[in-house]
């Protein structure tokens, strides 16, 4: 129960202009309660936890050539979406320079990968201990997040789509 949430305050704080950071903020978020203390998704959020994270592999020309590869666990999930983005962009974005002008070229879209990263976090489940998998190949990305389809949501109903069954209510609305 003695958690930190140096990660959460800074987004909260940059992303919503919030001027202070307290239990009532905890409170707010659902993260706290004055007689349970904190629950599993304050816990996701703090600091310093004890679960698995993301495993992020960069792929050469074959699955046998790992160019680069990153597991990020037991820190705030806020930070390894963070930490996540940035080895995207150190392999699908660079800056072309053209006349007086320098432009961001992306290889893949940032976008989709945020999106399909932030689904991956708060659509997993989180009594799996297991990492998110990213496969990151020249022309693709692989997104793998532990758990099953949600209850109350099957196979055909999810390839139809249209349906979205949120796993994990509390961590939508943080990320949203």
């Amino acid at each position: 129960q003695d958690l930190h949430f140096s990660c959460l305050k800074e987004k909260l704080i940059k992303e919503l202009d919030l001027s202070t950071f307290n239990d009532n903020t905890l409170k707010t978020l659902e993260l706290y309660h004055k007689d349970e203390g904190y629950n599993k998704v304050a816990l996701l959020l703090s600091d310093n936890n004890t679960f698995r994270g993301i495993d992020i592999a960069k792929f050469g020309d074959s699955i046998s050539i790992i160019k680069e590869r990153n597991t990020i666990e037991h820190e705030s999930i806020l930070k390894q979406f963070d930490n996540a983005m940035v080895m995207f962009k150190r392999y699908y974005q660079y800056e072309e320079i053209k006349t007086a002008y320098r432009k961001t070229v992306e290889i893949l879209p940032e976008n989709a990968f945020r999106d399909a990263l932030v689904n991956s976090i708060i659509h997993r489940a989180w009594d799996v201990k297991a990492c998110i998998n990213v496969a990151m190949f020249e022309d693709r990305i692989e997104l793998t997040s532990p758990g099953g389809l949600p209850q109350g949501l099957d196979e055909n109903e999810y390839l139809k789509g249209g349906i979205s069954i949120l796993r994990n209510r509390i961590i939508g609305s943080i990320f949203y």
